[in-house]
């Protein structure tokens, strides 16, 4: 868990991509990155929505595609099968850890997810539990943008903030 917290906390695209190094040897005699990816598209992401374009395991590149609609079906097989305390644990939390240490401040925290940012490229997705207490799954994906990150990221969260209060 404590590779799984760095990677998703602070999104270290570094360890996402030594993991699926490793994958590959557990699977085959050979390091490639492919190796890996193909066989967790077969075995696990078969049923998403919409068929992910998978390119690297870091995500830093343009090329990988993953719609929203298949991200909240990835989060969904996660919250299902990992222990929601463990998961929300590693995750980024509003107002507490990770990329979202500094926004969606609340106590105690209703956002954990992950972010992944590229230029004029700003995401979020993971799940949201309203004042309610139910627990959303969500993706929110912003891309060709042209006013800073900081302006989309608080717009976001005014949106996200108004879901917790409503919902």
């Amino acid at each position: 868990d404590s590779v799984y917290k760095v990677m998703m906390q602070e999104s270290d695209n570094f360890l996402a991509e030594q993991l699926l190094l490793v994958c590959a040897g557990m699977l085959s005699d050979t390091l490639q990155p492919e190796i890996a990816m193909q066989h967790i598209t077969k075995k696990y992401l078969f049923d998403l929505p919409d068929s992910p374009v998978w390119v690297d395991g870091s995500g830093l590149s343009r090329y990988n595609l993953f719609t929203p609609r298949s991200i909240v079906a990835l989060w969904d097989k996660l919250y299902l099968k990992v222990e929601r305390e463990r998961l929300f644990h590693l995750l980024a939390a509003g107002g507490k850890s990770g990329t979202l240490r500094n926004s969606y401040k609340h106590e105690p925290p209703y956002v954990y997810g992950k972010t992944g940012t590229l230029r004029n490229n700003h995401s979020l997705s993971g799940y949201l539990v309203t004042k309610k207490g139910r627990t959303l799954i969500f993706s929110y994906m912003n891309n060709n943008y042209t006013v800073p990150v900081t302006d989309v990221r608080s717009e976001m969260e005014r949106l996200l903030k108004q879901i917790y209060e409503n919902y």
